[in-house]
């Protein structure tokens, strides 16, 4: 029998306000779409739904921009009020280009522009913010939703990102609750009986990934996806799991040549 994984995007979800009960949205939009969390479903949710609910919005007009953030602003074109709001987010700037800025977060996250980002938001002046802890937000989200629904579920808060030397972007994981975001093979062996040494899977990262196949990135209005069927899942109830994922400079082996 064939092994299939399913990718369910619910798209009664509606426009997120600050306040909002994500997860009650979420139970809501399942049951009118006559679908039934099961055991072992990975609810994956746009990072922008949470930002908006726990009121991670900001209106850069009423923003009065440093020195620092006025010279940045004259190197990327940027507004100077937009990039005051990057830097509060940044515990150091990486790299400033015409039109890009490429931070380390306050969190560790490297990206661009802080995470700050103006689509999927209304009004011309409005930003949302990344959470401020990814991942306490998806334990709250998984908390809830298991309470709601009965069931032991997992929980991925999921944004967009860049990735060196590719065109485009994909979906990454930057909040988990429930799984381990990583497969570590190492020690086990291939199908020709050689030994793995390096081989870690970022499944946590390939699960937003897939989930994007139906949320998509425009108008397409489906913020939340159920990814069900996935057997390799390891479970956990350890906090502070996308941490998991960040190597750091003295890991990362792209560090002297990019």
């Amino acid at each position: 029998m064939a092994h299939t994984v399913s990718i369910i995007g619910l798209q009664s979800i509606g426009l997120i306000e600050p306040g909002d009960n994500v997860s009650k949205k979420i139970c809501e939009a399942a049951d009118s779409e006559n679908v039934k969390l099961l055991d072992d479903d990975v609810i994956v949710v746009s990072q922008k739904i949470v930002s908006k609910a726990e009121g991670e919005l900001v209106d850069i007009s009423t923003i009065k921009p440093g020195a620092k953030a006025r010279a940045v602003a004259k190197r990327t074109k940027k507004s100077s009020q937009l990039l005051e709001l990057i830097l509060r987010d940044s515990a150091k700037i990486l790299r400033v280009e015409k039109r890009t800025i490429i931070v380390k977060r306050k969190d560790g996250l490297i990206c661009l522009n802080a995470g700050v980002d103006k689509s999927n938001v209304n009004g011309a002046t409005i930003y949302a913010r990344l959470p401020r802890n990814a991942d306490r937000s998806a334990q709250k989200l998984r908390a809830e939703l298991e309470q709601l629904s009965g069931r032991k579920i997992a929980v991925i808060i999921a944004d967009t990102y860049s990735r060196p030397s590719r065109l485009g972007q994909v979906e990454f994981a930057i909040g988990i609750s429930g799984i381990d975001p990583v497969i570590d093979y190492r020690g086990k062996r291939d199908l020709f009986g050689y030994e793995l040494k390096f081989k870690y899977v970022a499944i946590a990262d390939e699960i937003a990934a897939a989930a994007e196949l139906v949320m998509g990135q425009g108008t397409e209005a489906i913020p939340v996806a159920i990814i069900r069927g996935l057997s390799r899942l390891q479970r956990t109830d350890k906090a502070g799991l996308s941490k998991k994922l960040s190597l750091g400079r003295q890991k990362d082996l792209f560090r002297r040549i990019l």
